[in-house]
């Protein structure tokens, strides 16, 4: 039952971002995300300000900057420790910003607490693979 209702989460707060409207974007996470929120990215620097506000505000922004072309998401591995979950999956996508195509691949790893019978994504790491891996730098322009 936990592992599903992580799913059903983790597959809301995607199509939020790659299937809806920018502006639909902060009511729909708004609802899968703990106050205290917070994304990582590469090298684990800090993407938005923190918190759940920050945080929603870092996928509004790329989404408006960057024109989505392709993104493709594996099953999820989600483990569940009491009111705590880990769940992780690896994504491709190419997408245009600033006028040049950009390919990366890499691993998403969420975190997620149940809370009042309800889960809530509290911290969330992407996590790009090695150039090496894949025949290409990652965020690096698709013709380099």
């Amino acid at each position: 039952m936990d592992r599903e209702e992580i799913r059903q989460l983790l597959e809301r707060i995607n199509d939020a971002w790659l299937k809806g409207p920018p502006e639909q974007i902060p009511a729909v996470l708004g609802e899968c995300f703990d106050d205290r929120m917070v994304v990582k990215g590469p090298g684990f620097q800090a993407l938005g300000s923190g918190g759940k506000d920050g945080c929603v505000q870092s996928y509004v922004d790329f989404v408006r900057q960057a024109a989505i072309k392709e993104c493709t998401l594996s099953k999820p591995d989600i483990d569940v420790a009491g009111d705590t979950a880990v769940a992780t999956y690896s994504w491709q996508m190419t997408y245009a910003l600033n006028g040049e195509e950009y390919r990366e691949s890499g691993v998403d790893l969420f975190v997620f607490a149940k809370s009042a019978g309800r889960w809530l994504a509290v911290w969330r790491a992407m996590l790009p693979n090695a150039a090496r891996d894949f025949g290409f730098e990652s965020a690096q322009p698709a013709d380099r």
